[in-house]
């Protein structure tokens, strides 16, 4: 008995004529649609860390170290042998380890909103005093809203006349 193989017969050939038409469509589409697409970038340095020890950069080095520090009160503004007070004057602090011994609110809350205004005017007063500064330091805790932060990076780069201010932003956890 020999059993006899049956091969399916070749259907006709497939029309991709409908899928060519669809692409055709999509490309001109998918062109156009990009032009409509922002893509920004904010230039930020996040901390160096190797194991558990931190790296010396170049922040650690220069003579301000002016952080800003964001809190549910307010803005606390820091620097390494300087203290921010309220009315935004710089007072020489007196420590050994040349950190501010006293960390009050440098600029409280309004309405339940940082006060970016007041924040550009300090950060003002504080570059006449330091012109060749550019680097600047935001801790904010975990709780801190993205919305927060970047107003903060926007009015610490640059004031209300597009004149710089502190364009090198450092990002740091809020520890204090």
């Amino acid at each position: 008995m020999s059993h006899k193989i049956i091969l399916p017969e070749e259907g006709p050939p497939i029309n991709i004529m409908p899928l060519m038409n669809i692409i055709m469509l999509l490309i001109p589409f998918l062109i156009m649609s990009t032009e409509f697409i922002k893509l920004s970038v904010i230039n930020v340095t996040s901390p160096h860390i190797v194991g558990d020890q931190k790296v010396p950069s170049e922040q650690s080095k220069q003579k301000l170290n002016l952080t800003i520090a964001l809190s549910e009160k307010g803005i606390t503004l820091l620097t390494k042998g300087y203290k921010i007070t309220t009315a935004c004057r710089l007072k020489k602090t007196t420590t050994q380890s040349g950190t501010s011994s006293n960390q009050e609110i440098t600029i409280n809350k309004v309405n339940g909103h940082h006060n970016l205004h007041q924040l550009t005017q300090c950060l003002q007063k504080v570059k006449k005093l330091f012109p060749k500064e550019k680097s600047i330091i935001i801790m904010a805790t975990s709780g801190t809203s993205y919305k927060t932060i970047i107003s903060v990076m926007d009015a610490s780069r640059t004031d209300d006349k597009k004149q710089e201010l502190f364009p090198q932003v450092h990002l740091s956890p809020g520890v204090i």
